[in-house]
């Protein structure tokens, strides 16, 4: 009887493990993360707008690469792509490979609408930032912002400190330090200031992660992707320090040369994107709260499996 008594403790113990533990790990990770509508699968996307282009050469992509809207891709190598190139346009042969010694290990795809939505999820996110009075923050090289310090607000039904940058800069072997926790999410809002250049590293302490970090430009007209500043991102292939965040700039052209980026480019309005020289992009492990049905499913399969026990132990 004792072995018996034992075995159903064992199996009790087990059950509510199952029943606790499942459901509650991708949820850990979804509260770290900002929601990015489908943008979470992807290292790079291109706006695209007015068939224009996304111009890749000599580099690495770690993780997959989205065109929007009518835009197009050259490849002239040698690059690598650990992940695919997702058009949302059906082939109209947008797509060029020029170099043979290119490897795009998830091959290109067409008429994928994930791609579209995931833009607008993201030109929408960058809107909404933007309307949100942050607190004034000077950034120069050296400085230090913790995330306590922003204006909260609800964005997309998740709490988020914005501060509203006043000035920036991001020089050579230069860092700017952001420091929170790890369920702390950050935008800092950078429209108004020109062009941006992040020349130096960004450094995040505290637990806090690259995709719990918006750096958006904003700005300009969202319907015709066009006139905001530009973002560039060059840190001398990292020896000047890692780039990490999300870099968003809906209305602005973006480029990266030679530069080491941990974290996600959204955007590029209606003008080329240069993603040249020797760049290496590195996309954050994504995550999503899981789905509702998903996780009532894991809990209704524990409580069956208590009560089977609990069954099985009376006879």
């Amino acid at each position: 009887m004792f072995n018996i008594m034992q075995k159903f403790i064992r199996i009790r113990i087990l059950a509510l493990a199952a029943l606790f533990t499942i459901p509650l790990l991708p949820l850990q990770r979804a509260m770290a993360a900002f929601m990015l509508g489908g943008g979470e699968d992807y290292a790079i996307l291109f706006q695209g707008t007015g068939g224009n282009t996304l111009q890749v050469t000599n580099v690495t992509v770690n993780g997959n690469v989205g065109v929007a809207d009518s835009g197009q891709m050259t490849d002239s190598g040698p690059s690598t792509i650990n992940g695919r190139i997702d058009f949302s346009a059906a082939d109209t042969g947008q797509f060029s490979n020029n170099n043979g010694s290119n490897v795009i290990t998830g091959g290109v795809h067409y008429n994928v609408a994930a791609v579209q939505n995931a833009m607008n999820y993201v030109n929408s996110l960058s809107q909404m930032l933007l309307g949100d009075a942050g607190t004034a923050v000077a950034i120069s090289n050296g400085t230090i912002l913790n995330a306590s310090s922003g204006t909260t607000y609800v964005v997309n039904g998740q709490i988020v400190h914005v501060f509203d940058a006043t000035s920036f800069a991001n020089g050579g072997n230069q860092t700017l330090t952001i420091n929170g926790s790890a369920t702390d999410l950050v935008a800092i809002n950078l429209d108004g200031l020109g062009n941006i250049q992040f020349h130096g590293g960004i450094l995040l302490t505290g637990g806090i992660t690259a995709d719990d970090v918006v750096f958006n430009l904003g700005g300009g007209n969202y319907t015709t992707h066009t006139g905001a500043g530009s973002l560039d991102i060059n840190n001398n292939g990292g020896t000047a320090g890692l780039a990490q965040g999300i870099f968003l700039d809906p209305n602005g052209a973006m480029d990266a040369t030679n530069a080491e980026i941990f974290g996600r480019m959204f955007g590029g309005d209606a003008h080329d994107f240069q993603y040249v020289s020797g760049s290496t992009i590195t996309m954050p492990p994504g995550g999503q709260v899981p789905d509702p049905g998903a996780t009532i499913l894991l809990m209704g399969l524990g409580l069956a499996f208590l009560a089977g026990a609990k069954k099985k132990f009376r006879s």
